[in-house]
């Protein structure tokens, strides 16, 4: 039986105190393809319109509400306030970027502290290798 690959997404939630607070987005990660497209892995990373443009096709479900309170699809992402959109695909790139908490390390794991250097001997140079 085969290891099946989980779905990936990312939730995107404004702290509170941001301008966003509440807003609420689900997005699909990318193919390590797209990733390595977008962040110039093989050249320059991509601009901000093919960004927001993958960011657009990213977006599952959001809980964005227009004046009457009525759902907003989220194919009329584009139409909408470009700093709303720009703040949303910014944490989007944010969550493609970033390790999540759940990513498996071990018990043992140093948290990244490194080794101790080993020692250096400090015997007196012999007369061949003085001069």
């Amino acid at each position: 039986m085969g290891f099946r690959e989980p779905e990936s997404t990312i939730t995107i939630r404004f702290a509170e105190g941001h301008r966003y607070h509440g807003l609420e987005a689900v997005c699909r990660s990318t193919s390590i393809e797209d990733y390595a497209t977008m962040f110039g892995w093989d050249g320059e990373p991509e601009g901000d319109g093919v960004t927001i443009k993958r960011f657009y096709e990213a977006l599952i479900s959001w809980n964005l509400t227009d004046h009457n309170d009525q759902p907003i699809p989220v194919s009329a992402a584009p139409g909408r306030d470009q700093k709303l959109m720009r703040a949303l695909s910014m944490a989007w790139v944010k969550g493609l970027v970033e390790v999540r908490g759940d990513d498996p390390l071990p018990e043992s794991s140093s948290s990244g502290e490194t080794s101790p250097a080993p020692a250096i001997p400090m015997a007196p140079l012999s007369e061949s290798q003085a001069s």
